[in-house]
């Protein structure tokens, strides 16, 4: 099996190479020490256990590290402002020498599946991807580490991207909202666009504006204490507020929210930022004002019961249909929500 020869300086400290150039952590129990691969056809697919939980134990069993060129979109955009904020504290744990273990840790791992030709296509973690292909790092040592959820490889194209839609794998369609093809997916992570209603969507449910509650072992975001963390179910005043179970939920509040009258007004027609490296902090400056603007706006109108109505419709799609579409649940909290403010973030060198 094919191994990588070497992190830069910045991680020394955190990793050892072996004879054969595998990557393992620098401390810690037997299994950690375990020598992580480069991701490959000899990649094994990883086993959830009886709880549909993908444990740590197994992501460091079966999975392997990635360079970020070699992972492709899902997706067409992500909240390029939030992702510039995750791209600021990689580059300071970076920095600070602490950038393996921050990728090694449970809720980071990325998720991918093999696709004909060989190709692992990145199932979730887009903004965290983007954040190191856009940290203050070596390009060769912008890398994450991978799990694989399943080897399509052997399929035909039609029927790989099939699967991938039904199984809810893939989001094909543009930031206002179009359907697209698998073959106007970005070619690389380096070429997502930005979707200022992604970043705002995520505002909106960060404030309780809507409850999404991730389950052990899933993505979640880097801050500890969001709503979404705290308080699954949970009380608001005299209701409870069911989780959201519906896939792409944040695109779908992100969409319903970008028809807010005053959302529109507040973004206007050229709110996105580009995602080249390095990010554009005075653009993405000038979209944190318009979407502080949005804000109040949105969390309104997210309380409405037409928001609960229309976002459900976008979350059943065109698969979930009939008895199975009754059982959506977008996390719809009918009570509204004071909003905190969230940080502007500068991206620095974060050397």
């Amino acid at each position: 099996m094919r191994t990588i020869n070497m992190w830069n300086a910045l991680l020394a400290g955190l990793l050892i190479v072996g004879s054969g150039g595998a990557v393992a952590a620098h401390k810690g129990t037997a299994d950690q020490q375990r020598e992580i691969p480069v991701c490959g056809k000899d990649t094994k697919v990883a086993k959830p256990n009886d709880d549909m939980i993908y444990t740590l134990k197994e992501k460091k069993r079966r999975g392997c590290v990635i360079d970020i060129k070699a992972l492709h979109p899902t997706q067409s955009a992500v909240g390029m402002l939030a992702a510039a904020c995750k791209s600021a504290k990689v580059s300071a744990r970076a920095a600070a020498g602490e950038l393996n273990d921050y990728l090694l840790a449970d809720n980071r791992w990325v998720p991918v599946v093999r696709g004909p030709g060989g190709v692992f296509y990145l199932t979730d973690h887009h903004h965290l991807t983007v954040a190191v292909w856009n940290a203050a790092i070596d390009d060769k040592d912008k890398k994450v580490y991978a799990y694989l959820l399943d080897d399509w490889s052997r399929l035909p194209e039609n029927a790989f991207w099939e699967r991938m839609e039904r199984m809810h794998r893939t989001w094909l369609k543009d930031p206002a909202g179009k359907p697209i093809v698998p073959s106007q997916l970005p070619s690389e992570i380096g070429k997502l666009q930005d979707d200022p209603l992604r970043t705002l969507s995520a505002w909106v449910r960060e404030n309780c504006g809507y409850v999404k509650c991730d389950p052990p072992g899933t993505a979640k975001g880097d801050d500890e204490q969001s709503c979404a963390d705290r308080t699954c179910e949970e009380k608001f005043g005299s209701k409870k507020v069911p989780c959201a179970n519906a896939y792409f939920i944040e695109f779908a509040w992100g969409a319903y929210q970008g028809e807010v009258p005053e959302v529109k007004a507040a973004l206007g027609d050229d709110a996105a930022c580009s995602q080249q490296s390095p990010m554009n902090q005075t653009c993405l400056d000038r979209q944190y004002d318009r979407l502080l603007k949005a804000l109040p706006a949105a969390m309104k109108a997210t309380a409405t019961i037409e928001a609960k109505t229309a976002v459900e419709k976008l979350a059943r799609g065109k698969d979930t249909g009939g008895e199975a579409g009754k059982n959506v649940s977008v996390g719809h909290n009918p009570e509204v929500q004071t909003p905190l403010l969230p940080p502007r973030c500068v991206l620095g060198d974060g050397r």
